[in-house]
């Protein structure tokens, strides 16, 4: 390996004075959200494989699926107790590397009345992100039971 190729894999620190934050969302909307890891795989030839979310218990919101989407961590979510908010999103990509972000959403009160939608899951609590493949109607599975995802 080359002085140069060692240098450019080098952990780049993140600045704690820069924070992510998503548009804000009234309570009665359903969103969905997207972190675009690009820059930070494009040395290593790297992909992103999967992504897990933790919403807060006091947040209100309800996570209706999450996946990759075209190369991006993607999230839907509805209802949210108004207020700030914090989320963390874990990035798993196929060499194996792992970073967490979290990410400040703003959930703004509004008039209307609704009842959250009840998201939908395959057994073993598999989420059913828009990318899944599907043939008349039936999710289409690997073996673990995950949906199969374009």
């Amino acid at each position: 390996m080359s002085r140069l190729s060692r240098a450019r894999m080098l952990p780049v620190p993140i600045d704690p004075t820069v924070s992510l934050q998503w548009p804000d969302k009234l309570k009665s909307d359903t969103l969905d959200y997207a972190l675009d890891p690009s820059l930070w795989l494009q040395d290593g030839g790297d992909l992103l494989d999967a992504i897990d979310v933790t919403l807060p218990p006091q947040s209100g919101l309800t996570l209706l699926w999450w996946g990759v989407v075209e190369g991006k961590a993607a999230i839907a979510l509805t209802g949210g107790t108004p207020g700030l908010t914090t989320i963390s999103v874990t990035l798993f990509t196929t060499a194996g590397r792992q970073h967490t972000l979290n990410v400040t959403l703003n959930v703004q009160n509004d008039n209307t009345t609704f009842l959250a939608p009840v998201p939908l899951r395959l057994p073993g609590n598999y989420c059913l992100p828009p990318s899944s493949l599907s043939n008349n109607g039936t999710v289409l599975t690997l073996e673990d039971g995950s949906p199969l995802t374009l």
